[in-house]
């Protein structure tokens, strides 16, 4: 018999509970899984219901000056048994509503990927599969219904300490001449963040006659995003793009014995139309979360997202040096980092008290004497009628 199986998220609530990425919070998918009979007030016999949360990857990239298209898809955790009828089957039903709490993989072992989409390149979704066994039917389960799931990560957001400390880097040139250093203030960046950089360039005191002489030209400082794809065929291939770039003319001067300190500032792009207007909210489809960003660290199956801090200093007198520091780039700015931190702590107590037991489903009997009034059937004298609300 046909049914009609919907799959509903607790009320004015999404479906992904507590915070991916923060194994405290719990992270979970919490809802209903109703069934119906298609044709109203009609009874129905089920054998089993069972929930399965895929991911799905897919890739493009160019190899050996072909487009190459690459798609995966990978089982969750484990499948989450709803309902398993007796063997008999001797019980009918009206209406089934199996309410349901999905444990998502715990980060620190399975860590799961943000949904994300970047242009043609890269797409991870999730998906939520209610597969379905009817007595009728004693051979496979069937997908009788399914629905796209949000994950957003937030394991990088600057609220935890390893982002809030600031970092440095050093390197001295080939020829041991000059030290060339670059410092942050924070590690984790959102759309609009302003990013301060401090690039030094003081002499190597073995080497100071040398160092003396030494002429800056210019100081570059970018931001980088790699995309690696991770493909069967053609192995790992790399694509570095420049996401912001910030050049500052040195004019030929000279090093000198204390050394030149410059600071540097420029913020993280945000999409073309999102700076704009503060009020656009951009189209999304199933499951890819709204972002005025188009991309952020993500560390998948198939696909890596890296971003650094890259400082590139141009000189005569000596070698040229480069740097590079990895730095995280997030789908939230700091004032939104800020007003996660009450929620957080709130999921983290919430996550303490909930309990573990399986939720308790409702279940409308045929041989229930008001069964049908609790569909929507008014009872009269000659039977039962369906209320029409128009």
């Amino acid at each position: 018999m046909p049914l009609q199986v919907n799959i509903r998220g607790p009320p004015n609530s999404d479906f992904v509970l507590g915070y991916p990425g923060i194994d405290a919070t719990w992270p979970r998918i919490a809802g209903v899984v109703e069934i119906r009979s298609e044709t109203a007030g009609q009874p129905f016999k089920l054998k089993s219901l069972k929930l399965q949360l895929y991911r799905t990857e897919e890739i493009q990239y160019t190899s050996t000056l072909r487009t190459q298209r690459m798609e995966q898809s990978y089982l969750v955790g484990q499948e989450l048994a709803l309902f398993e009828a007796h063997p008999t089957g001797q019980n009918q039903f009206y209406a089934v509503d199996l309410p349901f709490v999905y444990s998502l993989p715990l980060s620190r072992e399975f860590p799961l990927p943000a949904s994300m989409q970047i242009a043609k390149q890269a797409k991870i979704t999730y998906r939520l599969d209610a597969l379905l066994k009817e007595f009728e039917n004693q051979s496979n389960y069937e997908t009788a219904a399914y629905c796209p799931i949000t994950i957003v990560r937030y394991d990088n957001i600057r609220v935890f300490q390893q982002y809030l400390q600031g970092n440095s880097l050093m390197k001295e040139s080939d020829d041991k001449v000059v030290y060339v250093t670059l410092q942050v203030d924070y590690t984790s960046f959102g759309p609009g963040d302003v990013i301060r950089v401090v690039a030094g360039i003081t002499p190597n005191p073995d080497w100071t006659h040398r160092s003396s002489k030494v002429k800056l030209h210019q100081i570059t400082v970018k931001l980088e995003e790699e995309l690696r794809f991770n493909t069967i065929s053609d192995g790992t291939i790399s694509k570095m793009t420049t996401v912001r770039s910030h050049r500052v003319p040195l004019n030929s001067a000279k090093v000198g014995p204390n050394g030149q300190y410059h600071e540097i500032t420029f913020s993280v792009p945000m999409s073309d139309r999102s700076a704009r207007d503060s009020s656009y909210i951009p189209n999304s489809d199933d499951g890819i979360p709204n972002s005025t960003i188009s991309s952020f660290s993500t560390v998948s199956s198939l696909l890596v997202v890296n971003y650094y801090l890259s400082l590139a200093a141009k000189m005569s007198g000596c070698k040229d040096v480069e740097l590079r520091m990895p730095v995280a780039i997030t789908p939230f700015n700091n004032d939104i980092c800020a007003s996660l931190t009450v929620p957080i702590n709130s999921g983290i107590e919430t996550a303490r008290t909930v309990t573990l037991q399986k939720p308790q489903g409702t279940f409308i009997l045929a041989n229930d004497r008001s069964a049908l009034q609790s569909l929507g059937f008014l009872k009269l004298s000659n039977g039962y009628q369906r209320i029409q609300i128009e």
